[in-house]
């Protein structure tokens, strides 16, 4: 029996659970026509105002024009669409789409079908605190969409405004729910209740705020207050997907599979990196954590692409507008989501747990080392002062049995009579890691301010590449150095002024 009959025998679930991802996302893609193609995006944010504005339009234009190449039927967007939430925005978006798709259509004549929703800065932005910069925010105010959200759509896209609405594309449902409030979703229990919903086959919904407790949890900000989770969770045959946080698709935990599917959908416009290295920090915080390094640029656009088979969906992770692969394609085997799960032993294909035990630690090259520079510069609250720079290569990979680093962990060990003890731990992305692996840098630095190095003892940096689920490879040593004296700290500082 060849591998396309043996795949042909074999369930789905079974090929998912037991063979490469990647040779079996392959395979299967001989295995019958697609039945639905949909381009996905969220956080368009079309500007109109600021520092070139057109990037946002251009981007948008350039995705549209890579799905219409894929022959999608379908292109969902997550919300946030018009970044100050002004008409104007909203009419440059459904000029950018009839200008790709004509009458809704791409060049053969087959219909593509909008899946639109409303944001919070479709709804909100007139009123946010950064909008106040705007001399003309009265002009602003006057020509926001809250005002009237169901005309302004209806002028722009020729077709009914609903706060919750379905649309059937080839068969498959989808159900879009505008943005409310970043909580949760009202009247969406009772609407699912009325709706016909199919029990055989999957269906799909849509909203801006991510489903609390699902893709990227806990960690990441955005996510409602859990109440639509608790709804979705009765129906183990929907596939959502939310916006809003704008975080990587290299990052796997973007999409998670409970009582159902949740997929995140990163931005077209910016990415926003978890917090907690020292090239980052969380979203929105205040807090003066000290960190050594500025905040990484998240200049990087995702979208992705989804296709509908017979027995299964993949989600191909795009970054744009190249359209190169961000990583393997999730695979949803349709098997996966007849039933909720019950018990370890019914654990889906593609939850965290699932995925962590199949994950694989990304490792150096051999003969990678680790070196130091040092210097005089600033920390991220612009203190100058000493700092060494740890210098290391970047794990780029070369596929799944040797995966793209998602960050690294470099520790400060100091030699304590016959040990090598940490006594500083900082974790630190490399500036491309949410980019495919060829777009990487080739090397990547943690600054650590020379005030943080005891005094006295010999010290060296051990560095360590990790994947999202938390497995690291093995570590790579820079030199031991000699004992710093103590007047080497005069005048330096590594906290926030």
């Amino acid at each position: 029996m060849d591998r396309r009959n043996f795949l042909k025998g074999t369930t789905l679930m079974a090929g998912a659970m037991c063979l490469d991802l990647p040779l079996f996302s392959q395979a299967v893609k001989e295995m019958g026509d697609a039945k639905l193609k949909v381009g996905v995006l969220s956080d368009i944010h079309l500007k109109t105002y600021g520092k070139n504005p057109q990037r946002t339009a251009v981007q948008f234009e350039k995705a549209l024009n890579y799905f219409k190449t894929r022959g999608v039927d379908a292109v969902l967007v997550a919300g946030d669409l018009a970044d100050d939430g002004t008409k104007e925005q909203l009419r440059m978006m459904a000029d950018i789409w009839y200008r790709v798709f004509p009458d809704d259509k791409a060049p053969d004549g087959h219909h593509v079908e909008k899946l639109f929703v409303y944001g919070n800065h479709d709804v909100e932005a007139y009123k946010y605190g950064y909008m106040k910069k705007r001399p003309d925010l009265e002009a602003v105010k006057a020509d926001s969409i809250h005002h009237d959200r169901a005309a302004i759509w209806e002028e722009c896209f020729h077709e009914k405004w609903e706060p919750i609405y379905t649309k059937e594309v080839k068969g498959y449902k989808f159900i879009g729910a505008h943005f409310v409030n970043n909580k949760n979703m009202p009247g969406l229990e009772e609407y699912l209740r009325k709706e016909k919903l199919p029990s055989g086959k999957p269906f799909f919904y849509f909203q801006h705020c991510h489903p609390k407790g699902t893709c990227s949890a806990p960690w990441t900000w955005g996510q409602d207050d859990g109440t639509v989770t608790g709804i979705l969770s009765n129906y183990p045959n929907c596939i959502a997907f939310s916006g809003h946080s704008h975080t990587p698709l290299v990052d796997e935990r973007t999409i998670w599979q409970g009582d159902f599917v949740s997929v995140g959908t990163a931005s077209l416009h910016y990415l926003i990196p978890f917090g907690g290295r020292e090239n980052s920090k969380p979203f929105g915080s205040k807090a003066k954590i000290p960190s050594q390094m500025p905040e990484m640029p998240r200049d990087a656009h995702n979208a992705q692409l989804m296709t509908i088979y017979k027995d299964y969906i993949t989600l191909e992770r795009l970054d744009m507008p190249s359209g190169q692969p961000l990583g393997k394609d999730w695979v949803i085997p349709l098997d996966s989501l007849k039933a909720k799960s019950s018990g370890k032993d019914a654990l889906k294909p593609l939850s965290f747990e699932a995925r962590a035990a199949k994950s694989v630690a990304p490792q150096f090259e051999a003969g990678a080392a680790v070196t130091l520079s040092e210097g005089r510069g600033e920390d991220r609250y612009k203190v100058e002062q000493d700092q060494i720079t740890v210098h290391f290569p970047t794990v780029k990979g070369d596929g799944d049995k040797k995966p793209h680093a998602f960050d690294y962990e470099v520790q400060l060990e100091i030699h304590d009579v016959d040990t090598g003890k940490a006594v500083l731990t900082k974790r630190v992305y490399s500036p491309g890691y949410f980019k495919t692996a060829s777009a990487d840098v080739d090397e990547t630095v943690c600054l650590f301010g020379v005030s943080e190095i005891p005094t006295g003892q010999e010290y060296r940096f051990a560095v360590r590449p990790c994947e999202c689920f938390g497995k690291k490879g093995e570590p790579i040593y820079s030199e031991w150095q000699a004992p710093r004296a103590a007047a080497d700290e005069a005048g330096s500082t590594s906290q926030p002024s």
